[in-house]
């Protein structure tokens, strides 16, 4: 168990303020976050490197804000790896091994063991940071820190090393954190997702609620959202198009019909969401296009014209112009040549009441 309870520490001019989250006995946390938001600093206060300014950090349900790097009985990847120069790498994997059976199993399993007798300095970026993965798993740590830990490495060997490292996580049930950029790693790995900014932690859940459901127009922006929009709200009571006849909002466990407002746009959702200003967040892969108005059960449908067209190999960004509001939806690169999308074409744009997240 990793638990930051309203931790807090100063590097410099930058403060780590306030932090809050748990990450669960055995599960996989990841930290997301723009260039300088504390993600580096946030694990060097949890392995003790940096000490806390305030707050408390408690590893396996014990307080370990006091204690020393070496008493915490976890371990550390730095993205520059931070190899011992002086040593090989066979030396380096075996530097505070639980055993030397368990320094050559790790070896193997990241592929180190071609390179043991090699010196340091003569590794690539990439070999690097498999030969401190290595290091750091042959301790056997209850406790696992990982700051960008395959930035080094080529995409083939990326994926092969991230699977390696998700089982391990698996079979020892190590608790671990991992620093990433990537948005689809962070899906892939984390059991829960920590989001950092300017010090601050932003907020944190399951990924997918994460990057499904953000707290905040600029988080939903931050994690690439195509579609926010600033706008008002106005519950549906009276009219009740989303229940049947006679039901009360009570019965519908807190979620009601919306309308929001967006200019010209009017949008229809389901949630629970106070009247007044807000955002309206639809993700790109949520909006279908098509050349006639639809049959199917989408409460959001809109006349507009193609603007732009992006592909990016097997994916096509749409961008439909309506009203003046631009809305893109993201399909596949041969749904949009079967349909012949071009700029100035008139299309539907659609999607249903539960795409839209209100924040």
């Amino acid at each position: 168990m990793i638990e930051c309870r309203s931790l807090g520490a100063r590097q410099g001019s930058f403060r780590l303020d306030a932090v809050s989250f748990a990450i669960p006995t055995g599960q996989y946390g990841v930290v997301i976050g723009p260039a300088g938001s504390g993600k580096t600093t946030l694990l060097e206060v949890i392995s003790g490197v940096v000490s806390a300014t305030s707050g408390s950090c408690w590893l396996n349900e014990r307080d370990c804000t006091a204690l020393p790097p070496e008493a915490r009985g976890l371990g550390l990847v730095y993205q520059h790896a931070f190899l011992f120069p002086h040593l090989s790498v066979a030396q380096n994997i075996a530097y505070g091994a639980a055993s030397s059976e368990l320094a050559e199993e790790v070896a193997r399993r990241f592929g180190t063991d071609a390179l043991t007798s090699r010196p340091v300095r003569a590794l690539s970026g990439g070999e690097r940071q498999l030969v401190a993965l290595a290091r750091a798993f042959a301790r056997r740590p209850s406790v696992l820190l990982l700051d960008e830990p395959f930035s080094s490495l080529d995409p083939r060997r990326r994926t092969i090393v991230r699977r390696e490292v998700r089982a391990l996580h698996r079979a020892w049930g190590l608790t671990t954190l991992q620093v990433t950029h990537d948005f689809t790693e962070a899906g892939l790995l984390g059991d829960v997702a920590v989001l950092l900014d300017g010090g601050r932690a932003l907020q944190s859940g399951p990924p997918e609620d994460v990057f499904r459901r953000p707290a905040s127009p600029y988080i939903a922006e931050f994690l690439g959202a195509e579609n926010v929009l600033a706008g008002t709200v106005r519950v549906l009571d009276d009219k009740a198009p989303d229940w049947l006849a006679g039901e009360s909002a009570t019965l519908a466990h807190g979620y009601r019909a919306i309308e929001f407002t967006a200019g010209p746009l009017t949008l229809y959702t389901v949630g629970d969401f106070p009247v007044g200003d807000g955002y309206a967040v639809i993700r790109a892969e949520e909006i279908v296009l098509s050349l006639e108005a639809p049959t199917g059960s989408a409460r959001n449908h809109f006349r507009g014209v193609v603007s732009e067209l992006a592909t990016l190999g097997a994916l096509t960004r749409v961008t439909v112009e309506i009203a003046g509001v631009p809305l893109v939806a993201s399909l596949t690169t041969r749904s949009a040549k079967e349909l012949a999308f071009r700029p100035g074409m008139v299309v539907t744009a659609s999607f249903k009441a539960m795409a839209v997240h209100l924040c």
